[in-house]
C-alpha cells in the first residue's frame, strides 16, 4: 500500500494505492458533497478484496478527507482533471473508472473527456444531476446551510448539517462526529463550493450520455432514499449497452453499507466478464 500527499492539479491531494503495480488499474471516486472522511470508508470496505486483482487508486477529492481545500476548481471538468493528473503522477495510462454517488458525475466527465484512458465505467448509486427534483433537493441543502450560517454561525451550522446527513453519528460515535464537524468547519467554503458545482452541472452530462461507448456498469439499490433508483434506471438507459443491476432492499451507500459485499461481487463479475470477452475477441 502506498499513501501519499502530493501536489496534483494545483492542490495537495491525499491518495492511497493498493495492489500490484502491474495489475490493471481501478480508480475509485468517493461520494459526498464536500467534507467528511473522503475515501476512508470505501477503502476500509473495498480495498482488501479489490486489490487482489487490481491496482486500486483511492483519493480524497477537494475539501474532503486528507486533501486540501483550495479556493476554486470544484467544477466537474476540473475535478476530472484532478483524476487525470493523479493517474499521470502514478504512471497509469488506462484505468477502470468507478464513481460512487457524488463521484459518479466526475467519473462520467472523466470518461467523456478521456475515453482513451477509460477502460470501463462503473457508476454506483449515482445520477447525472439533471433531474429537476433532485437538483431542488440540493438547492435546498445549500440554501439551508447558508441560512444557518447567517442565523447561528458557522460552527453550529456545520454541526446541524452533519446531523442532517448522518442522524445517528452524534450518538453512535460522538468522537468521530466532533472530529468531522471541526474539520468541516475549517473547509466550509469548499463544501459550499462543491455543492454549487453540482448544481451547475445542469444537463451537461445528461445530454452527452450517448457519447459514452466503453463497457459500463450501473448499480443501484431500490430502497435508495438519497438518489432514487429511477435515477439509476434512467442513467443506464441513456448509455448504449450499459448493464444495470438493482439490489433489492439496498439503501444509498452501496460501497460501504450492508450491501457492500454484493456490490463488490457485481463489480468483480462485470470486470471479469469484460476481460474474458476481450480475450476471446482477440483470439478470434
Amino acid at each position: 500500500m502506498k499513501m501519499a500527499l502530493a501536489e496534483i492539479n494545483g492542490y495537495q491531494m491525499h491518495f492511497e494505492v493498493f495492489g500490484d503495480d502491474g495489475a490493471p488499474a481501478l480508480a475509485l471516486i468517493h461520494g459526498g458533497l464536500g467534507g467528511g472522511d473522503g475515501a476512508r470508508d470505501t477503502i476500509n470496505r473495498q480495498a482488501g478484496t479489490l486489490s487482489e486483482a487490481y491496482r486500486c487508486v483511492f483519493y480524497d477529492r477537494r475539501a474532503c478527507g486528507g486533501s486540501d481545500t483550495p479556493d476554486e476548481g470544484y467544477g466537474m471538468a476540473n475535478c476530472a482533471r484532478d483524476l487525470r493528473e493523479l493517474l499521470d503522477h502514478l504512471g497509469i495510462s488506462k484505468a477502470h473508472i468507478l464513481g460512487s454517488s457524488a463521484g459518479g458525475p466526475i467519473a462520467m466527465q472523466f470518461a467523456l473527456d478521456h475515453p482513451d484512458l477509460t477502460d470501463t465505467l462503473i457508476l454506483i448509486n449515482t445520477m447525472t444531476y439533471s433531474q429537476e427534483a433532485q437538483r431542488e433537493v440540493r438547492r435546498q441543502e445549500l440554501r439551508r446551510l447558508q441560512e444557518r450560517i447567517a442565523d447561528v454561525g458557522r460552527s453550529a451550522a456545520v454541526e446541524q448539517a452533519l446531523s442532517d446527513r448522518f442522524p445517528q453519528m452524534g450518538s453512535d460515535d460522538p468522537e468521530r462526529f466532533a472530529r468531522i464537524a471541526a474539520e468541516n468547519l475549517a473547509r466550509i467554503d469548499g463544501i459550499a463550493a462543491t455543492q454549487q458545482a453540482y448544481l451547475d452541472i445542469g444537463d451537461s452530462l445528461e445530454s452527452r450520455l450517448s457519447e459514452l461507448r466503453m463497457p459500463t456498469l450501473v448499480v443501484h439499490g431500490d430502497a435508495d432514499s438519497r438518489i432514487p433508483v429511477e435515477c439509476g434506471r434512467s442513467l443506464a438507459s441513456g448509455i448504449a449497452g450499459a448493464e444495470l443491476h438493482v439490489i433489492a432492499g439496498a439503501e444509498h451507500g452501496l460501497m460501504t453499507n450492508e450491501a457492500a459485499g454484493e456490490t463488490q461481487r457485481i463489480i468483480l463479475d462485470f470486470l471479469r466478464r469484460v476481460s474474458a470477452s476481450r480475450t476471446q475477441a482477440a483470439a478470434n
